[in-house]
């Protein structure tokens, strides 16, 4: 599982990113327009990338944490 969520984390953005300057290819580098649109698709992407990360990485951990602190309930007998 942590295997796909890191995947997933570099895949995303890099789609993300490679389509716009795809897209933007024939724009002037040092344009405004072309300045502003690329830094708009790295927001997006690390936005993509923190949501990815609370839900594929975070979210497992704390319900293993969890179940951890729960007390055993007759599970194991005291001889």
């Amino acid at each position: 599982m942590k295997g796909l969520a890191y995947f997933l984390i570099v895949l995303f953005p890099a789609l993300i990113i490679g389509t716009t300057v795809y897209l933007t290819r024939s724009w002037p580098p040092t344009g405004s327009l072309t300045i502003v649109t690329w830094t708009i698709a790295w927001l997006i992407s690390m936005i993509i990338v923190t949501v990815l990360y609370l839900l594929l990485i975070h979210r497992p951990n704390m319900k293993r944490l969890q179940n951890s602190k729960k007390p055993n309930t007759g599970e194991s007998k005291q001889h």
